[in-house]
């Protein structure tokens, strides 16, 4: 199935094999809905996946499928990349690498430039209330509070470390009713990110030395350092899935 989605604020066209919407994807989001007929009560749903995983194409998809039967409750995305701290404090704030103090604006997008003390905080009133969530600028490259009213009674927050196996990171997955991790080959990653990085006017030299000094760390973190999730997806290179 080819598909028109939004996608962090940018229109994609995205493929989806019918072989997976029908053993994968519309299973999954039937889930979802019987979850919540049984809690009567908002439903969390974590995707955690690596960058360059296209997790966030995904996501839309799952919400595209909840609206397209009235027999399944409509879902909502909430991007977790909203918590990042803002240039500013990213900017005058530091971090240990390596036994090296280096800005936290240089490894931007790391699971230390995130703002986990809010994320909790929202992700505890998503159970209670209807909060507003914070959004990703990618003109302004900076979050924006309260830009998202959350208003579905099924939520799929999507992110890189939302299993992360760090101290307080660890026990996120309280707060989620499902957990659904991605893995895939590395290597097809860096591809992938590389020319999303060509794709945006960077040259091929200064794609791979971002790939290397900061995607490569991230990819490898999440990769081999998530906690187990409920369901895991490997992604091949054709853009398919597998159940592990």
């Amino acid at each position: 199935m080819k598909v028109n989605l939004n996608v962090s604020g940018f229109d994609t066209e995205a493929f989806f094999p019918d072989k997976d919407i029908a053993k994968i994807h519309k299973p999954l989001v039937e889930k979802f809905t019987r979850l919540y007929q049984e809690q009567e009560e908002r439903v969390v749903i974590f995707l955690c996946a690596p960058p360059g995983s296209g997790k966030s194409t995904l996501a839309a998809f799952w919400e595209y499928l909840s609206q397209q039967s009235s027999f399944i409750e409509p879902l909502q995305v909430l991007p977790f990349d909203g918590f990042h701290y803002t240039n500013e404090i990213l900017e005058s704030n530091t971090t240990q690498r390596n036994g090296e103090t280096i800005s936290l604006r240089s490894i931007k997008g790391g699971f230390e430039t995130f703002n986990l003390t809010d994320l909790i905080r929202k992700l505890k009133q998503l159970k209670t209330q209807a909060p507003k969530w914070p959004y990703y600028d990618r003109n302004l490259h900076d979050p924006v509070d309260d830009a998202i009213q959350v208003n579905k009674n099924i939520v799929v927050v999507e992110g890189n470390w939302l299993l992360l196996d760090e101290p307080v990171w660890s026990e996120l997955y309280k707060l989620a009713d499902f957990t659904v991790f991605i893995d895939t080959d590395a290597e097809f990653l860096k591809d992938r990110l590389v020319n999303r990085k060509i794709r945006g006017g960077v040259s091929e030299e200064d794609a791979l030395a971002f790939y290397e000094n900061s995607d490569a760390i991230n990819v490898e973190k999440v990769l081999n350092h998530s906690i187990k999730a409920d369901l895991n997806l490997y992604m091949n290179q054709n853009g398919s899935f597998e159940i592990q």
